[in-house]
């Protein structure tokens, strides 16, 4: 998968840090729908990030915050869809103005996950996609993940980006072999 690619991915997910801290953890401890353009330290900077679900729930005292239900998250040209999407949460540090802030340490979406990316020029599908933030790693698995690119497919029963490395691992499993299909035209595919 090129660096692009990755990228790509990585921002959309970080768009959701974004959004969680934003609407998450304002001094009330209460839980807002609607958008925000706010940013947090730490967290990527990449417009108004928009979140869709049946219901929202969370739980401070276990630091984690979950959409359920036909949830819908997008930033940009960036789009995930799933049945459920929980972010975990670092505790709460004291920010250099005082203000406190936490730290996402990771996302979990769950259930018919659909990632759109790069002006809608590649997509990620699996059951689950699990993004930790602090060794930029997102790990695709169930109903056999796929990463398309125009043409290009590679399917596999686990599918790990290396975002920090701009590395890709493709595992078939014990129930199969990776399946990749290229079609370079002379533009590179997903792997260069």
């Amino acid at each position: 998968m090129t660096g692009t690619a990755t990228r790509g991915l990585v921002i959309v997910m970080a768009g959701i840090v974004v959004l969680v801290l934003s609407i998450y953890c304002d001094q009330g401890r209460r839980v807002i729908a609607g958008e925000s353009d706010a940013v947090r330290p730490g967290a990527a900077a990449g417009g108004t990030i928009h979140i869709t679900s049946d219901k929202v729930t969370s739980d401070h005292n276990e630091r984690w915050v979950e959409f359920i239900g036909h949830v819908r998250a997008t930033q940009d040209d960036g789009v995930i869809t799933a049945d459920r999407i929980k972010i975990f949460y670092e505790p709460e540090k004291q920010g250099a103005e005082g203000t406190d802030s936490a730290a996402v340490e990771k996302m979990v979406a769950q259930g018919n996950v659909k990632i759109v990316f790069d002006k809608a020029a590649k997509t990620a599908m699996a059951e689950q996609a699990v993004y930790t933030l602090h060794d930029k790693v997102l790990v695709l698995s169930g109903g056999r993940p796929t990463v398309r690119a125009g043409d290009d497919v590679v399917q596999g029963e686990k599918i790990t980006l290396f975002q920090a490395e701009n590395k890709t691992l493709v595992e078939g499993g014990r129930d199969g072999q990776v399946e990749a299909t290229f079609r370079s035209n002379g533009q590179g595919g997903l792997i260069k």
